[in-house]
């Protein structure tokens, strides 16, 4: 069988954003079990290198369908990774390198998460009924560990670190890169799943994943997501209704019952942030990134948080550090381009009623990743490249699908004028055989 390039980069993207997401949890917990070797490292890096070398190849066949239906938005993206590649070696060479060195390979790798998860947006096939059922598989495995494991141990919060021996837990993901693939998965399963029900019982399951998982910004990412989606729902039909008063009730219910227990948590920290340590640390690089803003507005200062802090993990948690970083013009870029395709697919998807699963999904992604950028995540995290990819991918989804109804009602009009000429002809034919019979 011959594969095209559209065709390989479909099924490129299908098995690549299982194994980035879902794949990584199950990779990870079975390190974390000692039941396989960490061959893959930490996988996400490894698999994003191999899906890059996979879309240089057959990303010039998509070229043409992407640039041309995207309204300019696949340009504005590619330009801004030429932006961030420019800048990135200039500022290098110019400043000396030095500590330099350390922000310039940090943002070129960030350029390679964001390319790939771009694409894989761009062509990951949510009509894929395989896919989808390999999703819920894994959600359902997922979840079930999470309760076993939460049953067994009666503790609360899942960190795969602490099941390594002591020294070995450099090859396990963190708790972040456990609840980013958690909440990709959801939002996915969420946009190809139908029905009221059905959503509703992946609500609440996906509030206990995430809640185990440990990380506060995803899991009220998550939790503000359900509660816009099942509102926009609800203003069209009465299940969804219904669905969004009974998950407030049962949410409502396992919070009083369980308040004592989950008092402690990280989960309900953020009900005194003032008092917790991560959350004045983050303060304090976000005032770090503020000054050098403010010193230099209008070019940042690309690395600064490499200078200030010695390593490339002193960044702001918020879009701030795409503004030191990279300037202006990179700070308005990064978020003028989630903006715009958070609002392109909430006029799609809320006032025009679009309920197609690729404007589900990419309303969905951008909305937490939107949130995620404004409040808690850096330049770095690489997620709102995938829900650029979705928007451009929603609207070629759309204009294919314009173009093919369009094709279907000339098809129709055209057999119709066929129709209608033959029975003219048989009309015509019949009338002139009518002679009168010789008696």
């Amino acid at each position: 069988m011959i594969l095209s390039g559209d065709s390989l980069a479909a099924r490129a993207s299908g098995v690549g954003f299982f194994v980035l997401f879902p794949g990584f949890m199950i990779y990870h917990t079975l390190v974390a079990l000692g039941l396989i070797p960490a061959f893959l490292g930490g996988l996400f890096g490894v698999v994003s290198v191999l899906m890059f070398g996979i879309y240089a190849v057959v990303l010039p066949s998509q070229r043409h369908v992407l640039f041309s239906a995207t309204r300019g938005f696949a340009l504005l993206v590619m330009a801004f990774f030429a932006y961030v590649l420019c800048w990135s070696v200039a500022s290098y060479g110019l400043q000396g390198g030095g500590q330099l060195r350390a922000a310039m390979i940090q943002s070129l790798e960030t350029m390679v998460l964001w390319l790939v998860l771009f694409v894989m947006g761009y062509r990951v096939p949510l009509d894929s009924p395989v896919l989808a059922k390999a999703f819920r598989i894994a959600f359902l495995a997922t979840t079930g560990y999470l309760l076993f494991f939460v049953v067994t141990t009666g503790q609360l919060l899942f960190f795969a670190r602490q099941m390594i021996e002591a020294g070995g837990g450099d090859n396990v993901s963190t708790y972040q890169g456990y609840a980013r693939s958690a909440l990709v998965m959801l939002v996915y399963l969420i946009a190809v799943s139908r029905g009221a029900s059905g959503r509703a019982g992946l609500i609440a399951m996906g509030a206990f994943v995430m809640f185990v998982l440990g990380a506060r910004s995803e899991l009220y990412a998550f939790l503000a997501l359900a509660m816009v989606l099942l509102m926009v729902w609800a203003g069209t039909s009465a299940k969804y209704l219904l669905t969004l008063l009974a998950v407030v009730a049962l949410a409502v219910l396992v919070v009083v019952n369980q308040f004592e227990a989950m008092s402690g948590t990280r989960q309900l920290q953020v009900l005194d942030l003032s008092g917790t340590s991560s959350w004045l640390a983050r303060q304090d690089l976000g005032q770090r990134a503020l000054g050098q803003i403010i010193a230099s507005p209008w070019l940042g200062n690309f690395g600064g948080h490499v200078t200030a802090a010695g390593g490339t993990g002193g960044y702001a948690h918020s879009m701030l550090s795409a503004w030191v970083n990279y300037g202006l013009p990179g700070f308005v870029l990064y978020v003028g381009m989630t903006v715009v395709a958070f609002l392109g697919s909430a006029y799609r998807m809320v006032y025009r009623r679009d309920t197609s699963a690729w404007w589900v999904f990419a309303f969905s992604i951008n909305f937490v990743c939107l949130l995620l950028v404004v409040l808690a995540k850096p330049v770095f995290w690489p997620l709102p490249a995938l829900g650029w990819g979705a928007f451009a991918n929603a609207m070629v989804c759309t204009r294919l699908a314009t173009q093919d109804d369009a094709s279907r009602r000339d098809e129709n009009v055209q057999q119709e004028a066929a129709d209608d000429s033959q029975g003219r002809d048989d009309h015509e034919s019949g009338t002139s055989d009518l002679r009168p019979s010789p008696l």
